[in-house]
């Protein structure tokens, strides 16, 4: 107990440590672009690689991992489809709520177990990332892509490979898996770059987590962001942890799968939003808004469930 406490405030500080700097003027905005990219680009997939070539892929465990995830991802579809009809949200805006249930940020997830839960936790939480990234990016581009107004003769297919084919994240995840399930010889020292470049990721991540978050741009979309905190807040976590305990996962795995639900949505979600013709400014309130929320929601989840399973 100690120790989870001692990681949520860990991940906490540093989350406000990065807002506090970016509120503060301490670096030129620039820096923040160029930290990002850098996460982006080549810490975080330096951390997936060196997860994903090295953990376990039984299909025992693969099989109902990935099929509990790729259920919630579907319900959360139909959530967002739902909160926004209930709204009568127009279609960016349904989009982005889509966005607010779909996508999880992986980077906070994957800082909070590995110090609450341990490494093994932290190969599990990379392999939901390396199962999610596809399957969240392909739906969000394509809902996007149903649900914005005007310039419907977009090409979706050309959307969608330029999506996953830009995405690094996914470079690295198969990359990591081809490695690992071929077996192939990799050099001790390629190994220790990419564990150098992980152990970096995280709290530069975290840092960025925190500059990223806006306040003032809060707005009046009261309605929308109540839906959105009740889709990380309740419905996920309560999907996966029922889909996984249905399919026989064990305890351990189901921990992660809900740090994993009740984690924001990705920061990368404003891009795609802005970029495709969904709600950008409605996404960045539901980003900061889920970012605040799922502070006090992971561990009161983590709680409840080491409590009651």
């Amino acid at each position: 107990m100690s120790a989870m406490i001692s990681t949520i405030l860990s991940v906490l500080l540093l989350v406000v440590v990065g807002h506090l700097i970016k509120m503060r003027a301490f670096v030129p905005v620039s820096f923040w672009d160029g930290l990002s990219k850098i996460c982006y680009w080549i810490l975080f997939p330096g951390l997936l690689f060196n997860l994903t070539s090295t953990a376990s892929l039984s299909a025992a465990f693969i099989l109902p991992f990935s099929l509990t995830l790729l259920i919630a991802a579907s319900v959360m579809v139909v959530y967002g489809f739902l909160a926004g009809r209930l709204i009568g949200a127009n279609g960016p805006a349904t989009s982005s709520l889509v966005q607010a249930g779909l996508r999880h940020n992986g980077f906070l997830m994957l800082a909070f177990v590995q110090g609450a839960f341990g490494v093994a936790a932290l190969e599990i939480g990379a392999i939901a990332v390396a199962v999610l990234v596809p399957i969240s990016n392909i739906f969000a581009v394509i809902i996007i892509f149903l649900l914005r107004d005007g310039d419907q003769d977009a090409n979706l297919g050309r959307a969608i490979t330029a999506e996953l084919a830009r995405n690094p994240l996914m470079g690295a995840i198969i990359l990591g898996g081809i490695v690992n399930v071929l077996s192939i010889p990799v050099p001790s020292f390629i190994f220790g770059a990419a564990d150098i470049l992980g152990s970096a990721a995280l709290p530069m991540l975290l840092l960025c987590v925190g500059a990223s978050i806006r306040i003032s741009a809060l707005r009046a979309h009261s309605a929308a962001l109540v839906l959105a905190v009740l889709a990380k807040l309740l419905v996920l976590p309560v999907v996966m942890m029922l889909v996984g305990m249905a399919l026989g996962l064990d305890k351990d795995v189901l921990l992660v799968l809900v740090v994993l639900a009740v984690a924001p949505t990705a920061t990368s979600s404003f891009t795609l939003a802005q970029e495709l013709g969904g709600d950008a400014p409605l996404m960045a309130e539901i980003i900061t808004v889920q970012t605040l929320v799922a502070a006090i929601g992971i561990p009161l989840w983590v709680l409840m469930m080491t409590h009651y399973l």
